[in-house]
């Protein structure tokens, strides 16, 4: 069906009413934190960290879903900190926990709030999450991702912030990237999540994203 609205050019009413410069970025020790923290990673990397931001953004939006800006922004942009070192039988979020508890800790943020971005960062994996059990964040973290990484719910975003998101953090060679990193950690975790993901066929979903590269 998605795949049908977005052959037909059809979009949600609110997609065209989202302006992607409405979602500015928090003036806080954690974001900067963060931002520092996403610096660090490979470029394509980085660059998904931000798209995952605007594209979540803009789905919540079109939904009518509240976020907390601070620790959207953030868990965007630590999300997949700990997936560039696969670890043996360690599912990579933990990683991003790690790294965002310690921004967390510079910052001084408060520790329910910490663990409710922990919470999200871990969730955001898992097929099937919805707002009700997993909470906002982590199914924002997750749909912002794929619409980046395999063009899921693309059709619920105008074409113009899509362009616009592309213009801001350019994708570079990304499918390729993404596709190493997801195998990567599907081999060192084989009974992890992206394991089942490798199996029901997510490296041809990235391949298959309507992005070039």
């Amino acid at each position: 069906m998605g795949r049908a609205k977005l052959a037909l050019g059809r979009r949600p009413v609110r997609a065209a009413s989202v302006d992607l410069d409405t979602f500015a970025v928090p003036d806080s020790s954690f974001a900067r934190e963060a931002e520092q923290a996403c610096a660090e990673l490979l470029p394509a990397l980085e660059g998904h960290s931000y798209r995952t931001w605007l594209f979540g953004r803009a789905l919540a939006a079109v939904d009518g879903q509240k976020l907390d800006d601070e620790l959207f922004y953030c868990g965007s942009l630590l999300h997949d900190f700990g997936i560039v070192s696969p670890t043996a039988n360690r599912d990579f979020t933990l990683g991003s926990v790690e790294r965002t508890r310690a921004c967390a800790t510079a910052a001084g943020l408060a520790d329910e709030r910490a663990d409710l971005l922990a919470d999200a960062i871990c969730v955001h994996t898992t097929p099937g999450v919805n707002i009700e059990k997993d909470g906002a964040i982590g199914c924002y973290l997750q749909w912002g991702a794929m619409v980046d990484g395999a063009g899921l719910r693309i059709w619920d975003i105008a074409d113009n912030n899509v362009e616009e998101v592309l213009r801001r953090y350019p994708r570079g060679d990304f499918k390729r990237q993404l596709v190493e990193m997801v195998r990567a950690e599907a081999a060192a975790v084989p009974a992890g999540r992206f394991h089942l993901l490798v199996r029901c066929g997510m490296p041809l979903a990235v391949r298959l994203a309507p992005f070039d590269t």
